[in-house]
């Protein structure tokens, strides 16, 4: 997960949490809040019954006749009652507020109850007071449902406004990662330009890695420059000695066993001049010594690199099946350096598929890229050795002599120099090889 979704997801737990937490202690606060309120209200209300008692006299309320029928009175809504009946004179209660259920008409209701003890003119009586909690009931429902709809807009709001305001600050992070890492195939391409950030943090990642990357571009071009100027170097030599060579095959008193002696050493000479030669090659794409400026029917140069070689792969009993090739044109490329690209895999298909073996080749569109698949028949390629070709490795460990591994190399070097991904593989018997060419819309 991106850092910048991180903060996003653990900012919004974070308030969600909060806010949850308090929206569910809420009710029990704001059920608190009124039963407090109610309980003043009921003590005032019952400051008020008394006084108007005491002007009005009590024979308005319990009749002298029928003292113990009390007085009782509620509202038309039920929300509040009155009782007060006669009692005893050695009747005690302390004054006391607390939540009960009352029928009033069949109708059983939740109320806050006041009971206590009053006592006009010289009589005692039992005053009962109680207030409706439907209402508190109802609040406590509308307030959780405004409260959620209150926590839903919140956290939606919170997401866009802390989703924009991250995004901007991430902004020169993701702005160095793209320009001074990810977009960077090798190091040549790295160009020190630095990023503006207010952040201290991303002002000292920036400077530490363009520092490391010149570091390695240091090292890069100092190796490159060496292998450069040694291939150089070893073409002068190799030139002088099959110079020589010739001279000497020239010469009409050799004999047989000398001039075998003079072919192996030919054979060889051969070789060294091809390593120097891959060298030199390898040298120019890693040092980006080529132009990309041509247009290139890959239709067109696929078919060329099998009419070249369809001739030697017959004359081994080789067979190579021609698939479906859709056209394709791919621009700002080097023309040389995609039919030497081609014919590396090509012959490579050529030289290690045994007598009678099979190759297909086929080039088709596929969503955005357009692939041109090589399959062969035959031994495959050891997956060590294409690790070693994608780490960079210039002369391959546990390669055979017959092999130099300067093709698989070449093939690597310039795929990725113009911007298309390789991939081979080996199963069941058949090596896979897959170019996969961008389309530019």
């Amino acid at each position: 997960m991106k850092l910048f979704h991180k903060l996003l997801v653990f900012n919004l737990l974070g308030k969600g949490i909060f806010l949850l937490v308090f929206l569910m202690l809420s009710p029990y606060l704001l059920s608190q809040l009124i039963i407090d309120n109610t309980d003043e209200e009921l003590l005032a209300k019952k400051e008020e019954v008394v006084k108007l008692i005491q002007k009005a006299g009590i024979e308005n309320f319990i009749s002298n006749e029928n003292p113990e029928q009390g007085f009782g009175s509620y509202n038309i809504l039920k929300e509040e009652y009155i009782l007060l009946q006669a009692v005893p004179a050695d009747f005690e209660i302390a004054e006391e507020i607390s939540s009960e259920k009352r029928i009033i008409e069949e109708e059983e209701i939740s109320y806050r109850v006041l009971d206590d003890v009053i006592e006009i003119a010289g009589s005692r009586y039992l005053l009962e007071i109680g207030r409706s909690l439907n209402t508190i009931e109802k609040i406590e429902g509308m307030f959780f449902q405004i409260a959620m709809g209150i926590l839903f807009l919140f956290l939606a709001f919170s997401f866009l406004l802390d989703s924009a305001i991250s995004k901007r600050i991430m902004a020169p992070f993701n702005k160095i990662i793209q320009s001074k890492i990810s977009r960077i195939n090798e190091p040549q391409e790295f160009h020190d330009k630095s990023i503006r950030s207010t952040t201290k943090e991303f002002e000292l990642l920036d400077n530490a890695i363009s520092e490391m990357m010149k570091r390695i571009q240091k090292s890069f071009n100092q190796e490159r420059i060496f292998i450069s100027h040694a291939s150089h170097e070893l073409k002068t030599p190799i030139s002088i000695l099959q110079s020589k060579l010739e001279a000497i095959f020239r010469d009409e008193n050799l004999n047989s066993y000398q001039s075998e002696k003079l072919m192996d050493m030919q054979d060889t000479l051969q070789k060294m001049k091809k390593s120097v030669n891959a060298l030199l090659l390898i040298s120019k794409v890693n040092n980006a010594q080529f132009l990309k400026s041509e247009t290139v029917d890959l239709k067109m140069v696929v078919e060329g690199v099998v009419e070249d070689w369809t001739e030697i792969a017959e004359e081994k009993g080789i067979q190579i099946r021609i698939g479906k090739i859709d056209p394709f044109t791919y621009t700002d490329t080097n023309l040389s350096l995609c039919q030497m690209m081609l014919q590396n895999a090509l012959s490579n298909a050529v030289k290690y598929v045994e007598t009678g073996g099979e190759i297909s080749l086929s080039g088709t569109k596929n969503g955005d890229r357009y692939d041109i698949l090589i399959e062969n028949d035959g031994a495959g390629i050891d997956d060590k050795l294409i690790e070693q070709v994608k780490n960079g490795l210039v002369f391959l460990k546990d390669v055979s002599k017959e092999k130099s591994g300067f093709g698989l190399q070449i093939m690597y070097k310039v795929a990725l120099f113009l911007g298309v991904s390789l991939e081979i593989g080996s199963q069941t018997g058949k090596t896979r090889v897959c170019f996969s060419f961008p389309i530019k819309f």
